[in-house]
């Protein structure tokens, strides 16, 4: 048995705190991976696919994101694709994977039950809530190595994070319990990025990071199990189109910012990427100035650039203070500014500065 393991497409998601253009952009590009998935499967001869829960953000999604799920599941034609409610999208009334007209190769799998896999027998264990104190894989029987290959499907976490806590935790799997009935594999979603929690137990993670503190999306999974009992030999395999970078900078000199240039530079796609960056140092004023257009102008192509850290502090040179006297009563605010040590002064610092700039440029 052979098959590809994905996970949290949440195909149609918002993204608001990117621009309307850019959010409309990288929606395109979930629906877009999905074909790049296809592509996988088909290439490392998968058997059929498993999609472990949140295919669709939000069951309130209208009739454009549900044609564009069916237009990019098409590209499965003739290839088994099972697809798993998850919690955003969770079999309930208004179920957004029931309002898909599905291929008749794409199974909607919105009931505990098994279900015939070329190759063994998936059992699947669906979210019927959003939310849900029960466990969802509870339900599933025992099995044998006389029963041939079994594998489950389930959508939750493995891991309580809460534990010692008054709260209950919900969609919480007893995933060594699944193990210990004689399940071969258990295919989660929910956490999205790739994650083994044990040999038999693997989180895909989803195909397009959603947030920065993402640990390692963008991948699916290759699953063999040569027989019953065997040890599954899984294979991540990236299929990312966007990037979420994070970057950490401590300026020290003033030539960083020429580093920090050709590091932006050197990025493939600027229009697929997202990037964080922790800033903290000291540059001169001139070298503030040139980083801060630097980093407006990187604003405007990125998809989303986001600063953070405690800033730069700003660092005037002599020359470039023996440039702003002139009067005496400038020279002093000149000089109480210097000798601050807070980020308010030496910002304000710069600001006369820059005002100076302009002031001289206007008159020139």
């Amino acid at each position: 048995m052979k098959f590809l393991h994905t996970a949290d497409w949440q195909l149609g998601i918002k993204l608001r705190h990117l621009s309307d253009e850019n959010a409309a952009q990288m929606r395109l590009l979930r629906y877009q991976t999905i074909e790049k998935i296809a592509a996988v499967a088909r290439a490392q001869a998968a058997d059929f696919v498993l999609v472990a829960g949140d295919v669709m953000d939000d069951n309130a999604l209208g009739k454009d994101a549900l044609q564009k799920t069916v237009d990019a599941l098409r590209a499965f034609a003739g290839l088994p694709v099972f697809l798993l409610p998850g919690n955003h999208d969770a079999a309930t009334e208004d179920s957004a994977l029931a309002r898909l007209a599905l291929p008749q190769n794409v199974h909607f799998l919105q009931t505990r039950a098994p279900v015939a896999v070329p190759g063994g027998t998936l059992f699947a264990c669906p979210l019927t809530r959003r939310h849900t104190l029960d466990d969802p894989t509870a339900w599933l029987p025992r099995r044998s190595r006389e029963d041939g290959i079994s594998i489950a499907m389930a959508h939750g976490g493995v891991l309580n994070f809460s534990e010692g806590s008054d709260s209950a935790v919900a969609n919480l799997i007893n995933a060594e319990a699944v193990i210990a009935k004689g399940y071969d594999y258990l295919a989660m979603g929910d956490w999205h990025g790739l994650y083994r929690h044990d040999a038999r137990v693997w989180y895909s993670g989803a195909h397009e990071a959603t947030r920065f503190k993402e640990k390692n999306p963008g991948h699916v999974l290759m699953v063999e199990i040569a027989a019953p009992g065997a040890e599954p030999i899984v294979t991540p395999v990236g299929v990312a189109q966007t990037q979420w970078l994070k970057w950490q900078i401590h300026f020290t000199e003033d030539h960083q910012v020429d580093t920090l240039a050709e590091r932006l530079a050197q990025l493939e796609k600027p229009s697929q990427t997202l990037l964080r960056i922790e800033l903290s140092g000291t540059l001169s004023l001139p070298a503030r100035q040139r980083c801060d257009a630097l980093l407006e102008d990187y604003a405007e192509r990125l998809v989303h650039l986001r600063l953070r850290g405690s800033g730069i502090l700003t660092q005037p040179s002599d020359a470039d203070l023996a440039q702003m006297g002139g009067e005496p009563f400038l020279d002093q605010v000149i000089r109480d500014l210097r000798s601050g040590d807070n980020a308010e002064d030496c910002d304000a610092l710069l600001l006369l500065y820059r005002l100076q700039q302009e002031a001289h440029h206007a008159a020139a």
